[in-house]
């Protein structure tokens, strides 16, 4: 079947739903359909989008007929089925990230896209942040990447029991896999990694890329929260606060005067960078999830042009096959 609408469907109207649906009312498209079983929150989301129509359950040839894409914000156990009816009924389909359980069913989902011509994507949305764009386009002048470490502290299982804090490592790991992905232009996958998982919610992985050490440490428990990208060169390094989307540079200058300075050198362009991404932010009516709205945009563009996917089969699978690499780490330390 191949879809007849052209406006977007949202299927799941939770807290990501209503985000979702924002960027893509923020970007220029149509909200035509909200899916939900929860009556309140599906009519919550509708009256923030009222020319769309409600429905409590799933019926992909219906969305087709109002549809092009298909923005999936649904639990995790739900992607391979609704992301499987979706794709079928032809439309294109946006699928908050993990993509799926594990690589077998992002195996499934990639190539039964291909065979019906429509195109898939995870939400990486670290990916299309401003600040991680700025720290792709620095790295040819940063020299040499000697380490890329990337640490999060996370308040998402604050009351969680230990399978919940471990939930949270699984959930969390397709944005650092990402990361190294695009930036180190490497396969995550193929990558020897060294794991520590003390207790339930800590997790550390570590491994080597060319001369270079990727470091990724997710943490339940540590505090304050933070997001944080930090890539080190021989020509200096740079910093990216994923949580608010900007990234700053530091010298490599190692003379005398310059460590003194370091601490007053370092805060003035944090605070410089912080506050032109606020202005930015303000413009653009974002206070959260930043990137979110960009690949929102991109992803409809490829979808409405017939273009590549702004996330390709080659990246889904590769961060599908590291983070269940990963996750058996986990399930034996």
């Amino acid at each position: 079947m191949t879809p007849s609408g052209h406006g977007t469907a949202i299927v799941g109207a939770g807290l990501m739903g209503r985000w979702h649906a924002d960027a893509v009312a923020r970007t220029g498209g149509a909200v035509t359909l909200i899916v939900d079983p929860d009556e309140g929150a599906l009519d919550a989301l509708g009256k923030k989008h009222p020319g769309a129509r409600l429905d409590a359950a799933l019926d992909a040839a219906a969305v087709a007929k109002v549809a092009t894409v298909a923005h999936v914000c649904t639990p995790l156990a739900t992607h391979l089925r609704v992301m499987t009816d979706l794709i079928e009924a032809g439309l294109h389909v946006l699928v908050e990230k993990p993509f799926t359980e594990n690589a077998s069913e992002a195996r499934a989902i990639v190539d039964l896209a291909a065979k019906r011509g429509v195109l898939v994507c995870p939400v990486h949305q670290f990916l299309f942040q401003d600040g991680v764009r700025e720290v792709h386009s620095w790295l040819l002048d940063l020299g040499p990447v000697r380490r890329l470490e990337f640490s999060t502290c996370s308040a998402g299982a604050v009351d969680g029991e230990a399978t919940a804090q471990d939930a949270l490592i699984a959930e969390i790991l397709p944005h650092p896999l990402s990361l190294v992905n695009k930036l180190l232009d490497v396969k995550t996958s193929d990558l020897s990694w060294q794991c520590v998982h003390p207790m339930a919610g800590e997790f550390r992985a570590m491994a080597s890329v060319n001369e270079a050490v990727v470091d990724v440490a997710i943490s339940a428990h540590g505090r304050p929260t933070e997001n944080v990208l930090r890539v080190i060169g021989d020509n200096g390094s740079a910093i990216a606060d994923l949580f608010h989307g900007f990234a700053s540079r530091l010298s490599p200058n190692v003379s005398r005067s310059a460590k003194m300075a370091k601490p007053f050198t370092t805060s003035a362009g944090t605070f410089a960078a912080a506050a032109a991404n606020l202005a930015r932010r303000a413009v653009r009516g974002e206070p959260a999830y930043p990137g979110l709205r960009e690949l929102v945009r991109e992803f409809h563009n490829a979808a409405r042009l017939g273009a590549t996917s702004p996330i390709g089969p080659d990246a889904i699978m590769d961060v599908s096959v590291a983070r269940d690499s990963l996750l058996s780490r986990l399930s034996r330390t």
